[in-house]
């Protein structure tokens, strides 16, 4: 599924990160990790998509101007980022993020 993330980010001027989970496993670079082991970022918005969101993971995040979380957990124990969220879509990523890069599109600035 990466490439289908990969394509929705570039067409709105979106980079990918990933958490340490994911970089463990090799699916992603440790180069693009966010979080406590990884690179802190600030950017205006944050889309996090399937993402847990424990402390070493927010972290990371904490300087992000708004965060939306989609997930199909609305259990916040097990994604402790729905305390942390701006926004929360609950939901298949698959349905929900093409949705929600189809609504950002005509808000980014030219």
């Amino acid at each position: 599924n990466l490439p289908i993330i990969y394509s929705l980010a570039k067409s709105i001027g979106a980079v990918v990160a990933t958490t340490r989970d994911v970089a463990d496993n090799g699916w992603l670079p440790r180069q693009i990790q966010v979080g406590l082991t990884g690179r802190a970022i600030a950017p205006e918005l944050y889309i996090a998509v399937g993402v847990r969101g424990d402390f070493n993971h927010m972290v990371g995040v904490q300087k992000a101007g708004a965060i939306i979380a989609i997930n199909n957990n609305n259990n916040p124990r097990r994604t402790p980022i729905l305390q942390s969220a701006d926004f929360t879509i609950i939901g298949d990523w698959q349905t929900c993020l093409p949705l929600l890069v189809d609504a950002i599109k005509p808000l980014l600035k030219s």
